[in-house]
């Protein structure tokens, strides 16, 4: 039987870190390949290449990366069975959303991964990680996921959770994917292998700003994103979309942004939250002022998404009809059903 091919793209992060001597602190392994060969033993079961994009800290990572990352993908669709990306958890649901963006239509997996202590390290949960991601890039599954421990979660719905070994993201609005156990559980709803046509389109305009708002919040800090020049502005707000409509309200501001050109996304500040501009007159006010829904999305998946939106057009009715379409499974379908609307 002939072992999947299987390429391992390094980002960088803590899986790929060592301790300075001198100063204690975490920094880029200096050889990662000797790093990710302390486990040869996976190499029995697929072959498995490796393939460097960057070695940085996850902080330092950029749209100029998510570009490069998708690009070395696409070059390499044709010989592999399926990727995975080695990258540090603090940003790794943005990259993961990006590219689910940048490259859509997929016929495998492209699995990221990561640990919070680096594989050289005795108890390390890098080990387990990248050995669950390598054997999730085999299975039947055509999407872009997040697999740290045993879950299996779509990239464009994780958030990082919290510091915790068993439980460093979470799915809070979509249910994962699958858990890797014995057996393998894989759930319906996961995109299944086939063959389809890759749509390859990684362009991103990073210039947007992204402002929560709190009570007190001053409206005319949007003029600062208007007199700055950016292309792009979301509004984290209360409940499930509403603005201030009283005395500082933002709604002549929002028309502002909108009239210059530049459009105006609003998300909610919920964990596990949908925007509706529907529901109350602060929303629907924002809504009647021309600004468009994040819906379910993650705040990961919304600043992608209008980044990747603001590379391809910067007219606002087209950049409301990609916001509001569903791209690769970051918006809920309607015929999902309620039921399984949990993680």
């Amino acid at each position: 039987m002939r072992r999947p091919k299987i390429c391992l793209l390094f980002c960088g992060g803590t899986i790929g870190m060592v301790k300075n001597a001198k100063t204690g602190a975490m920094q880029p392994a200096s050889n990662v390949s000797e790093i990710i060969q302390i486990f040869p033993e996976i190499q029995k079961y697929m072959q498995l290449d490796f393939k460097m994009i960057v070695n940085i800290d996850s902080s330092d990572m950029s749209p100029q990366i998510w570009t490069k990352l998708a690009t070395a993908i696409h070059q390499l669709y044709d010989k592999y069975d399926g990727f995975v990306v080695a990258h540090g958890t603090d940003t790794m649901a943005y990259t993961a959303s990006a590219l689910s963006y940048a490259l859509q239509n997929l016929s495998k997996p492209i699995v990221f991964t990561g640990s919070l202590i680096p594989l050289n390290e005795i108890g390390s949960d890098g080990r387990n990680n990248l050995t669950y991601a390598c054997l999730t890039a085999t299975q039947d599954i055509a999407e872009i996921c997040i697999v740290i421990g045993n879950r299996i979660i779509r990239a464009n719905r994780a958030k990082k959770y919290h510091e915790s070994i068993v439980a460093v993201f979470h799915s809070p609005n979509f249910p994962y994917l699958g858990e890797l156990g014995r057996p393998i559980m894989l759930n319906e709803w996961r995109k299944k292998r086939r063959k389809r046509a890759l749509k390859f389109a990684p362009k991103f305009d990073s210039n947007i700003s992204v402002l929560k708002i709190f009570p007190g919040f001053d409206p005319y800090i949007i003029e600062n994103v208007l007199r700055r020049n950016a292309h792009g502005l979301i509004l984290e707000s209360f409940g499930p979309g509403n603005v201030p409509i009283q005395d500082n309200s933002l709604i002549p501001n929002i028309e502002k942004a909108i009239k210059a050109g530049i459009p105006v996304i609003i998300a909610n500040q919920m964990e596990k939250g949908v925007t509706n501009l529907t529901a109350y007159q602060g929303g629907y006010q924002a809504l009647k002022a021309g600004a468009i829904s994040s819906r379910d999305m993650t705040i990961e998946a919304t600043v992608t998404k209008l980044m990747w939106a603001l590379g391809h057009t910067r007219k606002i009715p087209e950049i409301a009809k990609i916001m509001d379409t569903d791209l690769a499974g970051e918006i809920a379908d309607p015929n999902f059903g309620k039921a399984n609307q949990t993680a």
